[in-house]
């Protein structure tokens, strides 16, 4: 006789499990500010013909630490995430990081981890292109610009 062994099944969150009845979380309702929307649709519509856009990857699942996950390099990258990731439509293959900047990247802080991240994912190969943020976009110039630093980098 074998042990038929338990699978996973279907399941959904719409009644509490009852055993972490003190969690005061809300929904932020949106994934993107309304001016990464604007970035998003604009660079969705400047790289549909070859990339699929996806947005506020952590670092973490692109990237690796040599010294493994729990490492103090591990545990830095997987407290960060890149702004949009460009992916090949077959195979959802990285083709590279594109980061949108607004005022704060001017603050030192913020320039250090902007350093730290074109750092990190130049050790690992994966280009990272960064734009600074507009009320509009030039659709042609974001593709030219894309597939410049993209064709590089091959």
């Amino acid at each position: 006789m074998t042990d038929k062994k338990e699978r996973p099944r279907f399941a959904t969150n719409q009644k509490p499990t009852g055993k972490h009845a003190a969690l005061k979380y809300q929904s932020r309702g949106v994934l993107l500010s309304p001016g990464e929307l604007r970035f998003y649709r604009a660079l969705r519509e400047a790289t549909e013909d070859r990339y699929l856009v996806m947005a506020k990857v952590r670092l973490a699942d692109l990237i690796e630490a040599e010294e493994g996950f729990h490492s103090a390099a591990g545990r830095k990258i997987s407290q960060r995430h890149a702004a949009f990731v460009l992916v090949t439509k077959r195979g959802l293959r990285l083709a590279a990081v594109v980061e949108l900047d607004d005022k704060t990247h001017l603050e030192t802080q913020q320039q250090a981890r902007d350093a730290y991240l074109a750092d990190a994912l130049h050790a690992a190969g994966l280009p990272l292109v960064r734009f600074p943020i507009y009320q509009r976009y030039d659709v042609a110039k974001l593709r030219t610009i894309v597939q410049s630093v993209i064709r590089r980098a091959r």
